[in-house]
């Protein structure tokens, strides 16, 4: 559809067409999900429910009809946090029509949510507070309260599935008579480091590294634009500056985990990022003002995190902790994801990634990132590493083959791009993928420079526009490259072209900042209608984020 095809259509692509004598089940379920975590929370009540006797559907949020609201008896959603409090991907439509003019006022609904989230961001759990906000704005009635989960959101997520049934049904399940719930998570897979070697050239400390996994046993289908899942081990050098500052015994038995200190802080609990319960759960145990008067100031705290991690609590805020304290303090050591950079229609027996290597100093001291280092470093040549595919299908190439795609990111943000140009050139796709990637300097980050220009050369990339932003005096960055062919840019727009963004979230934000000014100049649009036709690309799956 084009440019501003779409844009005449805009009033019938948020039309709402309100089914009053909808015949809905007793309870419905939806999810919104990006990585594939709230579908798992939510197929799994429906699978209890169904257990339990009670007749449930269970929906993907885009594929709702939201027309049925109003006949709803009881409604449950499961829904992650994308970035910085944003819906995810395949919840913005449902959302945007929960706000539609025509909505009626829902107050024969019954609703319950459960909100995944991530607490080192500050609007934690900012979809599910969205979404409680404006039912309650509609009149609807919780079944329970919301529920926010962390990253460990086993336990709270199945207390949500528990709670939620007992209500509707008006029973309360003794624990020895309940079913059973589980939450049956994908077992990790174990592979082989095939190949590794730096793509950066120069003496950088975070330097990139491109890593070949084996799958050629395992035969892994997955799809370009999908991530690999990864639990690291901490760096010894951060586990032995905590046990050897702070005095603790690395040989002290842990009991519950049947291994010393020194293994369990190695591979059971995250360091390389400080987290707001850490400090409240240390709080707890001891009385610090100045903490205290930190923790209760909202911007305070949140640089204290963003450049902390647990020796530095430790060692800013020093208490008698000891070696059982510490432990319960801490959080479970979370999953790493990275962007696949391999195409599996290409290349199915193996699995590439590109990452960076996170390494930098501040007051005088060294920090490491717990995944890079692990993975660039950390193994060797036919090492095994456990793993699990995460799908990612907000990020897919469209179906149709012959839509034009416009990539645009930086840095290791060329991994899933790799993977799509591998994927196109194996289906002999010509002339429909235009690719914006930069970095800092040309002769040290031309990431993959030799494959990107045969791409162009054979024709898999109409355009290659490589944007360095140190190599001239002035800086120039990807959405630069996006006005100096704004022509050119509607034209592919104009010509159905879907447009990808990967990298870190200050450039995805800085490109659709771009856009919105583009809309206005070049289409002649005011600032909400801008806004608006921006927030439509992206509810049509023509605009597609990863960023991070």
């Amino acid at each position: 559809m084009g440019f501003f095809k779409s844009l005449l259509n805009k009033n019938k692509d948020v039309s709402l067409h309100i089914k009053p004598d909808y015949q809905s089940p007793p309870v419905t379920i939806l999810y919104g999900t990006k990585t594939g975590n709230s579908q798992l929370i939510a197929q799994q009540t429906h699978k209890y429910f169904k257990q339990c006797g009670l007749e449930s559907e269970c929906y993907n949020m885009d594929k709702y009809d939201v027309g049925r609201l109003p006949s709803e008896k009881n409604l449950l959603i499961v829904i992650s946090t994308d970035g910085e409090g944003e819906l995810p991907p395949n919840a913005q439509k449902f959302f945007r029509l929960l706000q539609h003019e025509a909505m009626p006022h829902l107050s024969n609904l019954n609703y319950a949510i459960c909100a995944l989230g991530d607490s080192n961001y500050d609007n934690f759990c900012g979809a599910g507070k969205l979404i409680d906000k404006e039912f309650h704005l509609l009149n609807a009635k919780p079944i329970i309260n919301r529920v926010d989960c962390d990253l460990d959101f086993k336990k709270a997520a199945l207390q949500w599935i528990q709670d939620s049934y007992d209500t509707i049904v008006g029973i309360k399940k003794e624990p020895s008579t309940a079913d059973k719930i589980e939450l049956s998570v994908p077992d990790f897979l174990t592979t082989k480091l095939l190949k590794r070697y730096k793509l950066s050239k120069g003496n950088t400390e975070q330097a990139v590294y491109h890593i070949e996994l084996d799958n050629t046993k395992l035969q892994v289908n997955y799809s370009a634009g999908d991530c690999i899942e990864i639990i690291p081990t901490n760096p010894k050098q951060l586990v032995d500056k905590l046990l050897t500052i702070h005095k603790f015994d690395k040989n002290y038995f842990l009991k519950e985990y049947n291994q010393t200190l020194e293994n369990v802080l190695l591979h059971r609990f995250e360091l390389t990022k400080l987290a707001r319960p850490v400090i409240r759960r240390y709080l707890s145990n001891f009385k610090i003002d100045q903490l205290e008067h930190v923790y209760s100031k909202r911007s305070e705290l949140k640089t204290y995190l963003e450049k902390s991690d647990v020796l530095d609590l430790l060692s800013d805020y020093p208490t008698s902790i000891n070696e059982d304290q510490l432990i319960s303090i801490l959080q479970p050591l979370h999953s790493r994801y990275y962007s696949i950079a391999s195409g599996y229609k290409a290349n199915p027996d193996k699995i590439d990634l590109t990452i960076k290597t996170v390494r930098f100093n501040h007051q005088q001291r060294q920090y490491e990132g717990a995944g890079s280092i692990y993975m660039t470093e950390g193994l060797n040549e036919a090492t095994s590493i456990d793993f699990r595919i995460t799908t990612n299908p907000s990020f897919h190439l469209p179906e149709n083959k012959n839509t034009p795609v416009i990539f645009i990111g930086v840095g290791t943000g060329i991994a899933p791009y790799r993977a799509f140009l591998q994927d196109l050139q194996a289906q002999n796709i010509k002339d429909k993928a235009w690719l914006i990637w930069g970095d800092k300097h040309q002769a040290d980050d031309f990431l993959y420079e030799d494959e990107l220009l045969n791409y162009k050369q054979n024709n898999t990339l109409a355009y290659l526009n490589a944007i360095f932003s140190r190599d001239q005096e002035e800086k120039f960055y990807v959405h630069h490259c996006l006005i100096e062919n704004k022509t050119q840019l509607f034209e592919w727009l104009d010509n159905g072209a879907h447009i990808y963004l990967c990298g870190h979230n200050a450039m995805g934000n800085d490109v659709k900042n771009t856009l919105l000014e583009l809309f206005q100049s070049e289409k002649g649009m005011t600032t909400d209608e801008a806004k608006r036709h921006l927030k439509e690309l992206k509810e049509q799956n023509i605009i597609h984020e990863d960023l991070y």
